[in-house]
């Protein structure tokens, strides 16, 4: 018998990663992949968050240092950073974290909206003793992509 409320249907899988000391989210179908840092291009006259642009397989990436975007001081960018490649609809950015862990399947019945401030965040979820903000992927696009250039990236 079907049963909407089963365990397996009730799960969220969400890639982690830090920031600093904190544990954030990011839902696994806005990832397209996870990868080392390569050299970028500065952009002048970009706000902050921006570190600048990647080429990726011909086609313009636009970085985004996500401590920046939650107000924890800048950290050095170096090979060894990581950055997520998130999507979507057609937009592509990559973000800037410090490590990546892995994909958790958390339960969604544990999600929780954000605080109204929080408005680059999908919600908060708890999961192994751990409250998770859950990064809202449209938001950010919304917020950095669309208002930097009338075509966008």
């Amino acid at each position: 018998m079907f049963n909407p409320l089963s365990p397996e249907l009730a799960r969220l899988p969400i890639l982690t990663f830090n920031l600093a000391k904190q544990t954030y989210g990011l839902l696994i179908e806005d990832v397209v992949e996870v990868t080392a840092m390569v050299e970028y291009t500065p952009l002048p006259e970009t706000p902050d968050p921006f570190i600048g642009v990647i080429n990726r397989r011909g086609a313009i990436l636009p970085l985004l240092d996500l401590r920046l975007i939650f107000k924890q001081s800048a950290a050095p960018i170096t090979s060894a950073s990581l950055f997520i490649v998130a999507e979507g609809g057609s937009k592509q950015v990559g973000l800037v974290v410090d490590e990546v862990h892995q994909v958790e399947y958390m339960d969604a019945l544990q999600l929780v909206d954000a605080p109204g401030s929080a408005r680059y965040l999908h919600g908060m979820i708890t999961h192994r003793s751990l409250l998770i903000p859950i990064v809202s992927l449209p938001a950010l696009l919304t917020a950095f992509l669309e208002t930097m250039s009338p075509e966008g990236f």
